[in-house]
């Protein structure tokens, strides 16, 4: 990524909009896509809710923004090493086959692949556009993000606060979990909040270290630090304990006073009691810990295990291309559990384009990984990023981080910031760092 430093725009686009333009689709995707029941109720909109159409034409606006400022793909194509060259022409023979042959909703399948092939060149359009990560630039992606919160925040409480009457649902009840403004699920809703509060915890860690502090941080912490709580999400929770983990371990970011850590555990224990006091109507799914839930190594793992042997074995009627996106809905024997996507990234990509590609698909995220990993080591500004990545990353082994098109525009700005990184002037690195 180095080497395409040439098609840098010379006036590029503040991180400030891009904190805009993720709080922007949290709130519209909300107002676009609202439901009471498992799915909207026109098939049309169902469709465009699960393809992510609102992320993915943002996405392809960036793109358009990037080309008519310089821009250039083929050369970009040109620029990128050999081997990444290589291995993106072997997933690209391969990717396409289960959903062309073996799909049974081959127009959705078709369109979600397409869509998949959009987002890293929207990763390329950040490196190409934005400006490399500075202490102003990050306060901006901060406040963004933390004014597009609270206005979900409201939004929810809207949303819970003003149903439909029972009588009018379908067998009189009303799945909570199911009504988050925009979001397929509760458990994407805890993902997204798990991943944009570790980027909080390492912007706030990272500014401490360079002396500048604050207590608004620290709201924007507890704020999102309890939305990720009362979505009852252990799969966040993970994602953000080992990507922090990684932050102290690999790059030594830590609370520097005993003060800080004071405010840190009072932040924890406030959004624990907020959140645990507003959960919806005693609902289970709302609970990080419930009776039952250490059960069963099955009740464990939230009935993923039986779901992903389920998955194995159905995968290996088309073990070479995959079934296409969207297969763990079709693809399983009658009484079976349905799902849209497999909850593993591993299994996704296997069910989806079966094992060449995904061999392709996965080596190429490794290498992106140790890449950004590389970057951060340089550059501290890129932390907060990086803390995002992880836990993004980590997530999608219990959840479709690498499915739906949000999480998917998270990994790919996070991609794109990163790498731009490298375009930080020397001279400026250390003012920065001083």
């Amino acid at each position: 990524m180095a080497a395409l430093a040439k098609c840098r725009d010379p006036k590029p686009l503040p991180l400030l909009a891009i904190g805009l333009l993720i709080s922007v689709l949290l709130v519209l995707n909300g107002l676009v896509f609202r439901t009471y029941t498992i799915s909207m109720a026109s098939p049309s909109w169902e469709a465009a809710r699960q393809l992510g159409l609102p992320y993915v034409i943002s996405e392809i606006g960036v793109i358009i923004y990037a080309l008519r400022r310089g821009l250039d793909l083929g050369e970009v194509w040109k620029k990128l090493p050999r081997y990444v060259r290589y291995v993106s022409l072997f997933f690209l023979a391969f990717f396409w086959v289960g959903s062309a042959f073996y799909s049974k909703v081959t127009p959705l399948a078709i369109a979600q692949n397409i869509i998949f092939l959009i987002h890293p060149i929207f990763a390329v359009a950040i490196y190409h556009s934005v400006s490399s990560p500075d202490a102003r630039g990050l306060r901006g992606f901060v406040l963004a993000i933390a004014g597009g919160l609270l206005i979900f925040c409201g939004m929810t409480a809207v949303a819970f606060l003003n149903h439909p009457p029972l009588a009018a649902m379908p067998d009189n009840i009303i799945v909570w979990q199911f009504i988050i403004p925009g979001f397929i699920s509760v458990r994407l809703f805890g993902a997204f909040c798990g991943a944009i509060f570790c980027f909080l915890l390492a912007q706030l860690l990272l500014d401490e270290e360079r002396g500048r502090r604050g207590y608004l941080p620290y709201l924007w912490l507890t704020l999102c630090a309890a939305m990720t709580i009362w979505s009852g999400t252990r799969n966040a929770v993970l994602g953000i304990v080992v990507a922090m983990t990684v932050m102290l371990i690999l790059y030594r970011l830590h609370p520097v006073k005993v003060k800080s850590v004071i405010l840190l555990a009072l932040s924890a224990v406030t959004a624990l009691v907020f959140a645990t006091s507003l959960i919806p109507f005693n609902d289970p799914a709302f609970m990080l810990i419930a009776s039952e839930d250490a059960a069963t190594a099955e009740s464990i793992s939230g009935g993923r295990s039986s779901y992903w042997s389920a998955l194995w074995h159905a995968y290996q009627t088309v073990p070479m291309f995959g079934a296409g996106p969207f297969a763990s809905f079709w693809i399983l024997p009658a009484g079976e559990q349905i799902h849209v996507q497999p909850h593993n990234i591993v299994m996704q990509f296997l069910l989806t384009w079966g094992l060449p590609a995904t061999v392709a698909a996965l080596a190429l995220l490794a290498y992106a990984t140790w890449r950004s990993h590389l970057s951060a080591l340089k550059h501290r500004d890129v932390l907060p990023f990086v803390a995002m990545l992880y836990c993004l990353l980590v997530m999608s082994f219990f959840d479709g981080m690498l499915h739906f098109a949000q999480p998917l525009m998270l990994i790919m700005i996070a991609f794109g910031v990163v790498f731009g990184a490298k375009k930080i002037p020397s001279k400026l690195l250390l003012e920065q760092t001083a």
